[in-house]
């Protein structure tokens, strides 16, 4: 579930890794008898990656 979650935080859409919707994946754990449901919402802040949070000091 952690690639998922970050290709999330990173501005990503999870229907490119199969997710049902841009904020949506079911996740099927490998005997399969549970699902997970990773639902997203968008926030609105500005994207950690490519705005300027980090600075290297000069």
């Amino acid at each position: 579930m952690f690639p998922a979650m970050e290709s999330v935080r990173s501005g990503g859409d999870l229907e490119n890794i199969g997710g049902s919707s841009k904020y949506v994946k079911d996740i099927v754990c490998p005997d399969g008898c549970v699902i997970f449901r990773l639902t997203a919402r968008n926030l609105g802040n500005e994207n950690f990656y490519k705005g300027k949070f980090y600075e290297p000091l000069s």
